[in-house]
C-alpha cells in the first residue's frame, strides 16, 4: 500500500505541474481557462495531501484564488529597506489584495 501512495503523490505533481504551466501560457487568451486549471491543480494537490511548488504557489492570490500573470492582472513592487525588512510585494487586480513576501538578508 505505501507504494500506490508514491505513486499517486508522483502523478499528482506531475499534473500540478502541466495545470500551471498550461495555465501561465494560456492566461493571454483566456483567462477564465487559466483560472480553471489553477483550480483543478489545488484540488490536485489536496486530495493526494502535497503542497504546490513555491514557484508555482507565488502564482496564485491568497484571497481570491486566481492565477496571478504579473503586468496583467497583478502588480510585483520590491521593498529594499534596512530596519523594516526588505519584502515583494503583489497586488491582485482582481480583489485589491496585497501580498507580501518578506525576502532575508544576509548581514
Amino acid at each position: 500500500m505505501p507504494n500506490n501512495k508514491k505513486i499517486i503523490k508522483q502523478i499528482a505533481k506531475s499534473r500540478i505541474d502541466y495545470l500551471f504551466q498550461r495555465a501561465h501560457n494560456i492566461y493571454q487568451q483566456n483567462d477564465d481557462l487559466a483560472n480553471r486549471y489553477v483550480y483543478l491543480a489545488r484540488r490536485y494537490a489536496q486530495r493526494a495531501k502535497i503542497k504546490i511548488p513555491l514557484k508555482w504557489r507565488k502564482r496564485i492570490c491568497h484571497n481570491c484564488k486566481r492565477f496571478l500573470y504579473p503586468g496583467i492582472n497583478c502588480r510585483t513592487r520590491m521593498q529594499s529597506r534596512r530596519g523594516a525588512g526588505s519584502h515583494i510585494s503583489l497586488t491582485c487586480f482582481e480583489c485589491n489584495k496585497i501580498t507580501r513576501y518578506y525576502v532575508k538578508t544576509n548581514n
